[in-house]
């Protein structure tokens, strides 16, 4: 009798834990922010489809971490090569992505056009949200570098020593110049509480954004981009 008891109550629990299900569910959306970066939202969604919190990080692609410092007056390399990115700049011609080579063609009205050995652009490639991911892991795998024709590390530009390097958190971006750590916290807290299904919009005076009638406290230029990455992350976390 007492067997068949405690069968009874494993049975009764069992059944109360599969109609409940997980309370919070956490996931974590990817895709170009702020035009040239990979952002990553990491979200966590409750029972009710409301998010409990929200966290944003920003990868460099090459533009930032492969630009190669070439002296005025000084022969130019041949396998850098010329672009615009605040300013006209070098950066070296070759960057390997997960073992695909990306070779990039001079833009001096813009940036760098890098092409992989497959045939994809990278700004397109990463518009993809598995290829985002892919290339995030790539990074904190070491599968991104700075490479030469062959595809090996380069042995003299360097790549970013460490994950945190490659990330707008790990390098305090935006310096005394603009606060992003603020700017992507009060973008993150304004998701809070919401179904994630706002539309936003700019206040042409102070810059600040709002989420429908809610405020936002952000001014960053890309907001909507930086949403549609977060409603990526909302996506895969309500998801059935």
């Amino acid at each position: 009798m007492k067997k068949l008891f405690a069968i009874l109550v494993v049975a009764v629990l069992a059944v109360t834990l599969v109609a409940c299900g997980p309370s919070e569910v956490t996931a974590t959306g990817y895709g170009i922010t702020h035009k040239s970066y990979v952002g990553e939202v990491v979200m966590t969604v409750d029972k009710d489809g409301k998010v409990v919190s929200a966290s944003v990080e920003e990868y460099y692609l090459p533009y930032n971490f492969a630009v190669v410092a070439v002296e005025e007056g000084a022969e130019v390399p041949t396998d850098v090569v010329i672009g615009n990115s605040h300013g006209v700049k070098y950066f070296a011609k070759y960057v390997s992505i997960n073992g695909v080579l990306f070779t990039a063609a001079d833009n001096a009205e813009g940036l760098p056009v890098y092409t992989g050995a497959d045939g994809s652009e990278l700004l397109a490639w990463v518009a993809d949200e598995a290829n985002a991911k892919a290339y995030v892991d790539g990074i904190k795998a070491a599968t991104v570098f700075v490479a030469d024709e062959t595809g090996a590390q380069h042995a003299t530009y360097a790549t970013p020593a460490s994950v945190e390097l490659f990330t707008k958190t790990g390098t305090n971006y935006g310096g005394d110049n603009w606060n992003w750590a603020e700017q992507v916290a009060a973008f993150a807290t304004a998701l809070v509480g919401t179904t994630m299904n706002g539309t936003a919009t700019q206040n042409a005076d102070t810059g600040v954004w709002s989420l429908d009638d809610v405020e936002t406290g952000a001014t960053m230029v890309d907001f909507e981009q930086y949403y549609a990455v977060a409603q990526r992350a909302y996506a895969t976390a309500t998801a059935e």
